[in-house]
């Protein structure tokens, strides 16, 4: 029986075969590892936010009970009237109206105070100073019935300053005029 020979191995074949081996670890280390840790770490951060999402369907019941016991209802229609300037004539009656809203919004108005160089510059608006004092929520609805006058163009500034037991609210507020 003859002897097989094993082939011998040299060494540019046993270069050959480290560079490839290490080109597929460095392959499968720098590819393959990291993909794998960032899926393992998205799982993780699916299963925390499903528990996340469970809890919110347990405690949704408990949340629409809250709510109704407060008694918290946003206004169903906001005002959107339609646009028009304010007659000259009718002046005098921007302070009642300011003065209705702010008694239907349990706020009290302190004063109303027409800018009357806006009334002479020919801009074609007036600015308005409102200064009113109340609660936060008061004023809030105060501001929603604001957008029912339909000669309003715009909000100017809104200063809000804490005084004793109350805020109190000043606004300049610009109306549109018919020249």
């Amino acid at each position: 029986m003859e002897k097989r020979q094993l082939p011998k191995l040299y060494g540019k074949n046993i270069r050959y075969f480290l560079i490839c081996a290490v080109g597929i670890l460095c392959f499968v280390g720098l590819g393959i590892y990291p993909r794998q840790k960032s899926i393992g770490n998205l799982d993780t951060e699916t299963g925390k936010l499903e528990t996340q999402i469970k809890a919110q369907k347990i405690l949704l019941p408990v949340f629409k009970a809250l709510l109704k016991r407060a008694g918290v209802k946003a206004p169903a229609d906001l005002p959107f009237p339609e646009k028009a300037k304010l007659d000259r004539s009718k002046l005098a009656m921007i302070s009642n109206a300011f003065r209705q809203i702010a008694k239907i919004s349990g706020l009290q108005l302190i004063h109303v105070a027409p800018n009357l160089k806006t009334l002479v510059d020919g801009s074609g608006f007036l600015s308005v100073n409102v200064h009113l004092s109340g609660d936060f929520f008061d004023f809030r609805d105060f501001l929603i019935r604001m957008q029912g006058i339909p000669c309003l163009k715009h909000i100017e500034r809104v200063q809000i300053q804490p005084a004793e037991g109350v805020k109190e609210f000043r606004l300049k507020v610009c109306l549109a005029l018919d020249a």
